[in-house]
């Protein structure tokens, strides 16, 4: 994660509420094993999912963001997933829920060892499935620099998060979400490579034209105005043709 507290605390969490999470909470409770009364949600953000598993189990929401947890109705810890100061194996569950992609590579190793280290039984990831970072890219025009939309930094599949977490059996594993379509990593980096920045959102993604960001490098506020350029729209084009949909997330319970 990119160690910038401004853009974190305004970016990361200034959405409340999110459509479309009913049906992924649905499958938190379809999944999580009969004998789990304990959880720790790590990277909670603003409680979603956190408060709907508080209505049934014990949980310990924990996030570095003072504004998201302030919307946590369950137990709460301010922290870092990289250092978090409870004790060995404190919980029957530990969850991870669209949290491990934004983490650096330093900080997301010592996150998987704090995973690991907490859980007495299980471990519950779900992250966005084999995405690629290069479909939706902003550039700052103050700094230069590129940057996924999302802020995300790393991509997983199934086959990465079993070396992640190697030595853990997969007890359950399964996609879900609404489809979203695979962009294709050479039309991708070709479309960064020739089209002007302001292109490289897909047209045919359901996103809206103008987006206030703010740089997570040199926290540049700005207004990505998205403009029209055929060659970008026949690449997009090109990529719906050759491309399939896939689920949007991976969920995987690991067992020790």
């Amino acid at each position: 994660m990119i160690d910038n507290k401004k853009y974190y605390e305004q970016y990361q969490w200034d959405v409340i509420d999110e459509e479309g999470l009913s049906g992924k909470i649905s499958k938190f409770f379809e999944t999580i094993p009969d004998d789990v009364t304990s959880i720790i949600d790590i990277g909670c953000g603003n409680g979603i999912i956190t408060n709907e598993l508080g209505k049934k189990f014990t949980v310990l929401g924990v996030d570095r963001s003072a504004n998201a947890l302030a919307h946590v109705k369950t137990e709460k810890l301010q922290a870092s997933s990289a250092n978090i100061p409870l004790p060995d194996v404190s919980y029957d569950m530990v969850l991870s829920s669209e949290m491990i992609e934004h983490l650096d590579e330093e900080t997301l190793q010592k996150t998987v060892n704090e995973i690991k280290r907490l859980s007495k039984k299980y471990i519950f990831i779900t992250v966005p499935n084999g995405e690629n970072l290069n479909k939706f890219q902003l550039h700052c025009p103050e700094c230069g620099k590129n940057y996924n939309h999302s802020y995300h930094l790393h991509s997983f599949t199934l086959e990465k998060l079993k070396d992640l977490f190697s030595g853990y059996k997969v007890e359950k594993a399964f996609y879900y979400g609404t489809p979203v379509r695979r962009y294709n990593n050479v039309l991708a980096k070709l479309k960064m490579k020739i089209c002007p920045p302001a292109s490289w959102f897909p047209y045919f993604a359901k996103k809206t034209k103008d987006e206030k960001t703010m740089c997570p490098f040199c926290e540049h506020e700005f207004v990505h105005n998205y403009r029209f350029n055929l060659l970008a729209f026949l690449i997009d084009a090109f990529n719906m043709v050759i491309s399939r949909k896939v689920p949007y997330w991976i969920f995987v319970l690991f067992q020790k």
